[in-house]
């Protein structure tokens, strides 16, 4: 059997249970875990919403950017990437480099349930900050989805997740993982 890598990015767009599955499947594995996000506000000592809207897009990325690098160095952790994290080339190569990543892929209306009520994510919002209307959600999250999948589909491992619990998503990781070592699991499908 393979070794586990010591290294998981989880990626995936906003909604797509990062920040759920990976505790979990960190606990399973007997890893770390650390929330992108989480430790970029940690790092800016603000919300990610407040920082980006003061500073704008180009200041988070750069944020995003230097704790990112920060993790390329850790062994036995798994990492829940923020949405956009892998849509910038740079960080993208870091990341495929330094450890094996997994992609929760969902489809736009799966994302658009779950998403519907959000109040903290940037990206989704108006200009003045409020919720979009239901069909203008769905345009944005359609938008955003397009200009990252490319981005996505490069990850190592690729799960399907629409319809699926989580339970049953971390089993699939779990197999996966076991199942295939990084340079021979390239988009592999549950």
């Amino acid at each position: 059997m393979p070794a586990l890598p010591s290294l998981i990015y989880l990626a995936g767009f906003m909604g797509s249970g990062k920040s759920t599955i990976g505790p979990i499947l960190a606990n399973v594995l007997g890893y770390e875990f650390t929330d992108l996000d989480e430790r970029i506000e940690a790092d800016l000592g603000m919300p990610i919403r407040a920082y980006f809207l003061a500073e704008g897009e180009g200041a988070f990325r750069e944020a995003e950017r230097r704790v990112l690098e920060e993790t390329t160095q850790w062994t036995a952790h798994v990492v829940s990437l923020g949405g956009g994290a892998m849509a910038q080339e740079a960080n993208a190569r870091m990341i495929l480099e330094a450890g094996t990543v997994v992609y929760l892929r969902a489809s736009v209306s799966e994302l658009q349930r779950r998403l519907r009520r959000s109040r903290h994510r940037p990206m989704l919002l108006d200009d003045q900050g409020r919720r979009l209307p239901p069909d203008e959600l769905m345009q944005r999250i359609r938008m955003l989805l397009d200009a990252r999948e490319p981005s996505y589909m490069q990850a190592h491992l690729l799960v399907d997740i629409d319809n699926r619990h989580v339970g049953q998503t971390v089993d699939d990781v779990v197999r996966l993982l076991r199942r295939s070592e990084r340079h021979d699991s390239r988009n592999e499908r549950r």
